[in-house]
């Protein structure tokens, strides 16, 4: 007899949350509870572990207050997005602009794609906010732009998550797509990397020092 296995969706059903919210959990915090089976790339949980993983999720990090401040981010990023490096007053799809940035025949010129990032690392940290991976090795416009202008696999970034360009060669976003889903996108991907944004003022040392252990 085959027993019937928790998914991803009947955990997001849990919780009253999308069944991508749970694939970023998995992604993000490697305590989650791991499956106990994967089939065809998706996983199974038994239901019996369903209390486990509810207690998981109480205690999860980002609760409160750092949820806000998540949301805050999200927010923030959206709008950098908008007015710092999309075009405010055109179509979400026209091509990106910013200072420097160069087109040749409709492309963007070689080595655009990094200083677009470059960009939008700037003007995060315009705003206080910087992006910080847990391996402090990690090249960060390189991230961001991977982030930014590759292709993704769901083993990256999750199932059932968009995988595709979020940012084509001639600087237009993936059809379809709005600022605030670049934000969305953005932060899942950083995630995935093991990276985040934060603000400056959280990431300095005596914040750190601040902080429980």
């Amino acid at each position: 007899m085959v027993r019937e296995m928790l998914s991803v969706a009947d955990i997001a059903a849990m919780f009253g949350v999308e069944p991508k919210t749970v694939s970023m959990w998995r992604l993000r915090y490697p305590e989650f509870p791991e499956p106990d089976v994967v089939v065809g790339g998706m996983a199974g949980w038994d239901p019996e572990r369903a209390e486990e993983i509810r207690v998981w999720e109480s205690r999860r990090p980002g609760q409160g207050r750092r949820a806000m401040l998540a949301e805050h981010i999200q927010e923030t990023l959206r709008r950098t997005f908008i007015f710092r490096f999309m075009r405010p007053d055109d179509f979400a799809w026209a091509p990106i602009d910013f200072p420097g940035i160069e087109y040749e025949d409709g492309r963007l010129a070689d080595g655009m794609q990094a200083k677009a990032a470059e960009h939008l690392i700037g003007a995060l940290r315009d705003q206080g906010y910087e992006i910080v991976f847990q391996d402090s090795a990690t090249d960060v416009t390189e991230a961001v732009r991977h982030v930014l202008w590759d292709r993704w696999t769901a083993a990256e970034v999750g199932e059932n998550e968009f995988i595709g360009q979020l940012f084509d060669d001639y600087g237009r976003i993936y059809r379809g797509c709005t600022a605030f889903d670049a934000a969305s996108y953005t932060l899942q991907r950083l995630a995935a990397l093991g990276g985040e944004i934060r603000s400056v003022r959280e990431s300095s040392p005596q914040a750190r020092a601040r902080r429980p252990r």
